[in-house]
């Protein structure tokens, strides 16, 4: 697995995911406030909708196709740690899937319905539940592979102190949704992360003094 193809991948699924939330799919993420324009967007732009949560879900899968190429290049799998660590991406996959999948299906199937007001409420919660655990997760493991990279592997601590930082980000996820910035600014310090790994063309295969 070559992680700057990854990593380039990564950059640009994130990139139009979150220019396209922010741009096209922003009224039918308004969790807060009046809820009626945002059952109208989504009502009017059930295919956006959709769009939208695809692309999350494309940065979701590159983002732990980088995660994976990291481990397999320097961490050992045969490690109890290694496998902890694989394990827990694919819990947090479960779960951010089957959430994209319930936001995706249930809130256009329900808003024809007259009880909208009391099951969207139930279906945002269910959603969002299943976001902030998986974030937890992808939080906890970013910083486990981040700590583990400082000491086992020749990448400079300087840029992976953007990974152990957007893992920091994320793990308060569930406490902090539906408020969005602090997702913003894992993105910005992953995308830098990324960013760096695909300018590097190819992984430093010998030890380097660490900065």
């Amino acid at each position: 697995m070559k992680t700057p193809v990854a990593a380039c991948f990564s950059s640009v699924s994130l990139v139009i995911a979150v220019v396209y939330s922010l741009v096209l799919m922003r009224p039918g993420l308004r969790l807060v406030g009046v809820s009626f324009p945002r059952q109208a967007w989504i009502a009017e732009n059930s295919l956006l909708w959709s769009l939208g949560l695809w692309l999350w879900l494309a940065a979701f899968f590159c983002w732990m196709w980088v995660m994976v190429s990291l481990m397999w290049t320097y961490l050992p799998a045969h490690r109890v740690a290694s496998m902890l660590q694989l394990g827990l991406l694919v819990i947090s996959a479960t779960l951010a899937t089957t959430g994209v999948a319930t936001w995706m299906a249930a809130p256009p199937t329900i808003l024809p319905m007259r009880s909208v007001n009391e099951l969207l409420p139930l279906v945002d919660s269910l959603a969002l539940g299943l976001f902030g655990v998986s974030a937890l997760i992808s939080g906890v493991v970013m910083i486990w592979v981040a700590v583990d990279l400082m000491r086992d592997s020749p990448l400079r601590r300087g840029w992976l102190g953007l990974l152990l930082i957007a893992g920091a980000l994320l793990a308060p996820s569930p406490f902090l949704l539906p408020y969005p910035w602090h997702l913003l600014a894992a993105a910005g310090c992953w995308l830098g992360w990324a960013l760096h790994l695909a300018w590097m063309r190819r992984l430093p295969d010998t030890p380097l003094e660490f900065r």
